[in-house]
């Protein structure tokens, strides 16, 4: 009998043990929390189009926050003559500090990228939460969790903040529009040692998360995607395009450097462009399942 009582014990200590694990595991800081508060904190600086105030000192928190999980960062700054007159922009690159060589030197395999401005508009208060505040929170999120976890991934990576890459005018031309991702991939474009990959991060972070790709995504990244959205369960929030998307991964494909445009399906949202892309529409669950995906992405990209 005082056999049979302990057993019982055991078992209903195991019950609790593992109810208390459980209700932890579920209530433990998510991924897409902290990208959330990322993306509040870039957008209490206000509009960033380029050459704004609120545009460098997103720069600055941004960079703040890569330096503090041991990213060294640089500025890539350069001038372009533009519809509203001439026009300094500046990209934002970052390489984790392994201690053991120069960062700059050391060859990467991946870039992890995003857009950093908002679109110019003289009249209209427009924030871009999402369009791209919350890509550029969750890469900040990203490099902090590979920093920590997965050190050897983060030294095979180069993140990349591209600025203007919104048209000046209305819509992106040949003339108008990704400055930044334009400047950046003409320094790689005759170099043999380019990454062999690269992920950009646009719109992910709506709620109803609808991620589609470009139809003309590299074929490997476009199974790496979805493969990756199905071990985590989260395949019915990507799809594709009907066709291309205009983007920063388009000079970075021209360059040699297979990208894909992880991109949220702006054609049926009613806030794309408008007052309405604020923090209301950001949800922390949609952050949470861009950023796993990314992640592992990442894991088999890079290797675990």
């Amino acid at each position: 009998m005082k056999s049979r009582n302990i057993l019982i014990l055991l078992l209903v200590l195991a019950v609790v043990t593992g109810i208390a694990w459980w209700q932890h595991d579920r209530s433990s800081p998510k991924l897409g929390t902290a990208a959330h508060a990322q993306t509040a904190a870039i957008l209490e600086k206000g509009p960033r189009p380029p050459g704004s105030k609120a545009l460098d000192e997103v720069r600055s928190h941004d960079r703040a926050e890569l330096e503090k999980a041991g990213w060294v960062t640089q500025g890539q700054k350069f001038e372009r003559m533009t519809p509203i007159g001439k026009v300094t922009f500046e990209n934002v690159r970052a390489r984790f500090a392994t201690g053991k060589d120069d960062p700059w030197a050391r060859q990467v395999k991946g870039l992890l990228s995003a857009h950093i401005d908002s679109k110019y508009y003289k009249e209209k208060h427009f924030l871009g939460a999402d369009d791209a505040a919350s890509a550029c929170a969750a890469i900040v999120v990203i490099a902090h969790y590979l920093a920590r976890e997965k050190p050897e991934q983060a030294a095979a990576l180069e993140l990349v903040f591209f600025d203007g890459e919104e048209a000046l005018n209305e819509n992106i031309t040949p003339q108008d529009g990704l400055y930044g991702s334009r400047h950046y991939a003409n320094q790689w474009r005759s170099r043999d040692d380019k990454p062999s990959f690269g992920i950009l991060l646009d719109m992910i972070g709506h709620q109803n998360l609808s991620i589609r790709l470009p139809s003309d995504t590299p074929p490997d990244l476009k199974e790496s995607v979805f493969a990756a959205a199905r071990k985590e369960g989260a395949e019915q929030y990507f799809g594709m395009a009907a066709g291309p998307i205009i983007d920063d991964h388009v000079p970075l494909n021209f360059a040699g450097i297979p990208t894909v445009d992880i991109i949220g399906d702006f054609t049926r949202s009613g806030w794309w462009h408008t007052p309405g892309d604020n923090i209301k529409i950001i949800s922390a669950d949609s952050l949470d399942i861009s950023i796993r995906v990314t992640l592992r992405m990442l894991d088999e990209l890079l290797g675990k």
